[in-house]
């Protein structure tokens, strides 16, 4: 059996595959909607870095994330498009539609995973969230670092060096992985891939939280952020 952690990169998704019990680590480029939608026999459990669980209002989990994660980490974590501003074809159609449906408009940053969470969002089901699950990797970092947030931005060297330097002593293969990870992908997006497999790790160890009480949209979809 085997746990994952997944992140959106320019490959298209990168998984950070743990096996069980051995905890041996690899990397891979994968195409997760199918992986949601035929799911291997020998995965336990997936931690997917992207909103799961879409509505027309603010998701409790992001306000509780950022509480969590105060200044100026918290900047990581912002609102996810609404379902219905995700067939939108451009930004500013994208906004438009989100302010309509919620009375905000739609920042550059959720626009610019909105591909991404579209994917997922189409492939997801009730059934699928008993083993895959939303996670954000910020708050995985808190959590490695006893509940405090990461002191720099991950795409600094400071930053990724402290994030490797909670990552080593679970993964201590992480710096090999980095060095040889995949092309077109960036090493924030494997260490935010290692992150996440940790938190599925600790779901299959019983021991994963999450930020608040799941909600529920309107597909039935649990709507909260784990660690």
């Amino acid at each position: 059996m085997f746990v994952a952690g997944v992140d959106g990169c320019r490959a298209g998704w990168i998984a950070f595959k743990v096996e069980l019990p051995s905890l041996v680590t690899s990397v891979a480029v994968i195409h997760l909607p199918s992986l949601l939608k035929n799911r291997p026999s020998d995965l336990a459990f997936l931690a997917i870095d992207i909103p799961i669980g879409l509505l027309y209002r603010p998701r409790r989990c992001d306000i509780e994330a950022r509480e969590r994660l105060g200044w100026p980490r918290r900047a990581s974590v912002f609102p996810p498009p609404c379902r219905a501003a995700l067939l939108a074809e451009t930004h500013a159609e994208a906004s438009a539609v989100n302010r309509e449906k919620t009375h905000k408009g739609l920042s550059k940053q959720a626009w610019g995973i909105a591909r991404k969470i579209k994917q997922v969002d189409d492939a997801m089901t009730p059934e699928c969230q008993q083993w895959a699950f939303e996670v954000h990797p910020e708050v995985c970092f808190w959590a490695l670092n006893g509940e405090r947030p990461m002191a720099h931005n991950k795409k600094t060297k400071q930053g990724a060096a402290e994030r490797i330097a909670f990552l080593r002593p679970v993964f201590p293969e992480i710096e090999r992985h980095l060095a040889d990870r995949p092309p077109l992908v960036g090493a924030d997006d494997l260490l935010d891939a290692a992150a996440a497999a940790w938190t599925a790790l600790r779901w299959h160890q019983g021991k994963a939280d999450c930020v608040c009480a799941p909600e529920r949209d309107e597909k039935g979809l649990a709507v909260t952020i784990f660690y």
